[in-house]
């Protein structure tokens, strides 16, 4: 491994690799690439591909010098010794090229590239092209790229690196050989900590190691970036040449579990007071709040694992017998939303404050959950059931606590359903959708409602969803019919389930998503102005022909056009 004496230089640019050998975790791209340089069968275009920091630019580097090398190794790898390798190894090889298509994504830089690319090479045997984050190229550029990726010099080589290929064009895809780059192992990052810190003659702890690692995410260079942070750190240490564990905590800001597992406890129980106190020391200590929120989803997802598994380990979460799963899941929610909103956030503590907001109403009845896990192995997301006779309340004396009524009712059915008082002498059971407390009835009974909110975010979408009917509710799938294809097509499309979610989340809770099925008895049941009865919200009854006329007398200004095309579509009347 190539190491510059400069010792100011930054250690992922000082032990960068400088042969394919040394390559670390990518054998099954170096192994390739050196078989095709030592047989003289390299492709004219290649494309590199996967996340930050795993070797993409340093492996067409070292292609590059493979290809320019005249000291040539046998297994195919550069020498390292030869005016070219040293050239391109310090950056100054004429005909290595590279392009940061993130800053130079328009066609006229690739217009240049094409007018220069015809011109022989000025040191070496081929000129090569590198050009990095491919992507951010524009269409026209693309465009211009493919021309010249489809009939090349002889003596050019192209190298693309990107790190979201979906966005790369399959024109451009077609033209290159594919290698796509691999997340590093714990294992290897480790490795690759202890050589460096032996190199550098530095001491480093093992869990110190294992934080760098943790945070690296499986990068190379964020790792060593990571190391360089920490070492940097150190010089006014009293040992500067050992590393600890608390060092590269306060170094990195990185948060100690027990602060993450008390605020969890502060939340779950709903001490707004003591976590919104923890998130101010947090804060006033400089500690990562991006590394506390993914602390917490650690937790979170050991604890949502063991729930699946049946082994939550409750010595150890103690507060994970008030959970279940259907509200670890939603903390895990409210973790990964305020991880997302604190990288933009005007004030970095708020979206943390606003989920101790938002918990509250995902914790606020735990205590009456019912479900006993006081032990670990405990099946998590039981209803808690004794399975005794159901209490029923007397809707005619509402301070009553409840009766025991004992009549022949299935006992699963009981375990599942809502049973309430219609009269004296029935009783209803409301089949309840999984884990929702919305059912069909609630639904026909606030149809009405459902509507008036409705119109108010689209008159279209009103028009349609009224003249739907409702089948049953399943989960959080709202089942419907409808008289006609285009019906359930503007129903079904990714805007109107937007704004009927938002619609059912205001009012019942929940962002139930509707589903519709095409029925001609729907269609054949749809009848003339005169006979359509709109129910209002506040009570009023009006016919069709009376909305009709309030829209003419000039109530309420509506289009006729506008008219058509909510019960039609625009596709239908052809305009």
């Amino acid at each position: 491994m190539y190491i510059d004496s400069n010792m100011s230089q930054v250690l992922y640019r000082k032990y960068r690799s400088q042969i394919f050998d040394e390559l670390i975790g990518q054998e099954h791209i170096s192994s390739i690439l050196k078989n095709a340089v030592s047989q003289g069968q390299v492709a004219h275009a290649y494309l590199f591909h996967g996340p930050r920091g795993l070797g993409k630019t340093s492996t067409a580097r070292i292609l590059a010098k493979a290809v320019n090398c005249p000291q040539l190794q046998q297994d195919g790898n550069p020498c390292n010794k030869c005016n070219s390798c040293i050239a391109i190894q310090e950056g100054r090889f004429l005909d290595m090229i590279e392009i940061d298509a993130a800053s130079n994504r328009g066609i006229d830089q690739i217009r240049d590239l094409k007018e220069k690319i015809e011109f022989s090479p000025t040191e070496g045997k081929y000129k090569v092209y590198i050009i990095d984050e491919v992507h951010m190229l524009t269409n026209e550029a693309f465009n211009a790229l493919l021309k010249t990726l489809e009939e090349p010099p002889a003596h050019a080589i192209f190298i693309l690196a990107t790190t979201e290929i979906q966005k790369v064009p399959a024109t451009i895809l077609s033209r290159c050989q594919r290698f796509d780059f691999q997340l590093a192992t714990d294992e290897e990052l480790m490795s690759l900590i202890k050589n460096v810190t032996k190199s550098e003659n530095v001491e480093i702890e093992d869990a110190a190691i294992a934080l760098l690692v943790n945070n690296a995410k499986g990068s190379y260079r964020d790792v060593l970036s990571l190391l360089d942070v920490v070492i940097s750190g150190q010089e006014s240490s009293d040992n500067p040449k050992h590393i600890s564990e608390d060092e590269v905590k306060i170094v990195l800001g990185i948060a100690d579990s027990t602060m993450a597992y008390f605020f969890l406890e502060k939340v779950i129980n709903c001490d707004s007071a003591e976590a919104l106190k923890l998130i101010s020391e947090i804060s006033q200590k400089g500690v990562n709040l991006n590394q506390f929120i993914k602390l917490n989803l650690e937790i979170l997802r050991s604890i949502l694992l063991g729930e699946l598994n049946n082994s939550v380990d409750f010595n150890e979460y103690s507060f994970a017998k008030k959970l279940d799963r259907k509200s670890t899941l939603q903390l895990i929610n409210l973790f990964v939303s305020a991880e997302r909103a604190v990288k933009d956030s005007i004030i970095p503590t708020l979206p943390l404050e606003m989920l101790v907001a938002d918990s509250i109403d995902v914790f606020k009845n735990t205590d009456n959950l019912g479900v006993n896990k006081s032990s670990a192995g405990s099946s998590s997301g039981d209803d808690g059931d004794s399975g005794g006779p159901t209490k029923v309340r007397d809707t005619k004396n509402p301070d009553s606590k409840g009766s025991y009524d004992n009549k022949d009712l299935n006992k699963e059915n009981v375990e599942k359903s809502e049973i309430s008082v219609v009269d004296e002498s029935s009783v209803v059971i409301k089949s309840r959708a999984k884990d929702l407390d919305i059912t069909t009835e609630l639904i026909n009974e606030k149809w009405p409602l459902i509507l008036k909110e409705l119109k108010k975010y689209n008159s279209h979408l009103y028009a349609f969803f009224g003249r739907a009917k409702l089948l049953d509710v399943d989960g959080n799938i709202l089942h419907c019919a409808v008289g006609f294809d285009f019906h359930k097509d503007r129903l079904e499309c990714p805007k109107s389930k937007d704004i009927l979610a938002k619609v059912f989340n205001d009012l019942f809770g929940h962002a139930l998503t509707v589903t519709c099925e095409v029925d001609s008895a729907v269609r054949n049941n749809v009848k003339t102005a005169d006979g359509i009865v709109v129910v209002d919200p506040e009570g009023e009854i009006s016919t069709g022909s009376d909305l009709v006329s309030s829209s003419i007398n000039g109530t309420d200004s509506v289009n006729v056009y506008d008219n058509v095309t909510e019960v039609f579509g625009e596709d239908i009347v052809g305009l």
